[in-house]
């Protein structure tokens, strides 16, 4: 059983190899000692390890709810020789999972950069977030290039997510990157609650001016006109809401230090303050009937004429 698991797991990198684009992508993420392996994660990562999988698959800087990049670790593992009892505990599914036919492994075109490093605006473009909707990102990429517009950068020295840049109220809560995809693919409670959580975190900070984002940036890219019921998955739906909030945070975000987006916070607040003042003040006349009404249908208060009813 070992020596089939390595066999297929050598098939696969030898497929990863021959897609350039993805080769390419690997390369410029990975030190070159890890080459192979991030080759490897690209094959890996469609595949949903199973919950009864060996604990030492699991990265060491990422908690078990979540598990983001199980499959570098299980890769690191089949390139050096993993034990027998670690193989012995992982599942091979079938690539075609439901519900996901048109997801193409070897796609190329999207633009990912290296995870330690600031998020680019190549990868902020319209048309690179439409592929992650249009599946043509894995699930992993995703993450990471959500999780780098959040603050988190990737240390290659000490293997692991610093979470020093992260806004300081998601930091209090995921002091870790979370998935907020859901990449083993498993929907039972134990296993998504806490994606499904992070997803939702992740929706709800983007103001309400931005939750059309997809609509007014993404429609008729690529003949793109959004999703449809028939097919949707869970899987499709958070990355069209991650997609969401990535537009979101180009938008209103990208460039900006924490500094600039109080001081932009506090001068919204003042203005909602001033306008929601101006709206109160009683008007200096004596108005009743019809202006009466029109004054109040555009949010102000009329003062009646004394002894007027």
């Amino acid at each position: 059983k070992m020596f089939a698991s390595l066999l297929v797991v050598e098939v696969c990198a030898l497929a990863a190899a021959m897609a350039s684009p993805v080769a390419r992508r690997a390369q410029r993420c990975a030190k070159p000692a890890t080459g192979r392996v991030k080759l490897l994660d690209r094959v890996l990562s469609r595949w949903p390890f199973p919950q009864r999988h060996s604990s030492s698959l699991a990265p060491s800087h990422v908690s078990q709810s979540s598990l983001p990049i199980t499959s570098i670790t299980a890769a690191q593992s089949a390139v050096g020789g993993g034990s027998q009892e670690a193989f012995s505990e992982i599942e091979m599914p079938d690539l075609n999972m439901e519900g996901d036919d048109d997801f193409d492994l070897f796609a190329s075109g999207f633009e990912i950069k290296d995870p330690s490093q600031d998020p680019s605006d190549e990868e902020l473009t319209n048309e690179n977030i439409l592929r992650i909707i249009l599946l043509e990102s894995t699930d992993q990429e995703t993450n990471e290039l959500v999780w780098r517009c959040l603050g988190y950068r990737y240390d290659h020295d000490t293997d692991a997510w610093d979470s020093s840049k992260v806004f300081p109220k998601w930091r209090e809560r995921f002091p870790s990157p979370p998935d907020l995809i859901g990449v083993r693919r498993i929907y039972t409670k134990e296993v998504d609650q806490p994606v499904l959580k992070a997803n939702q975190a992740l929706v709800k900070s983007i103001p309400m001016d931005f939750k059309n984002g997809i609509r007014e940036h993404l429609f008729g890219l690529r003949d793109f006109f959004g999703l449809k019921m028939e097919g949707l998955t869970p899987n499709k739906t958070r990355r069209a809401q991650c997609a969401n909030w990535l537009l979101y945070y180009r938008d209103a975000l990208h460039g900006k230090s924490l500094e600039q987006l109080r001081a932009e916070k506090e001068q919204r607040k003042k203005q909602a303050a001033e306008d929601e003042q101006r709206q109160q003040q009683p008007l200096d006349i004596d108005v009743s009937g019809e202006e009466n009404l029109q004054a109040r249908r555009d949010g102000k208060s009329a003062r009646l004429a004394v002894g007027n009813e």
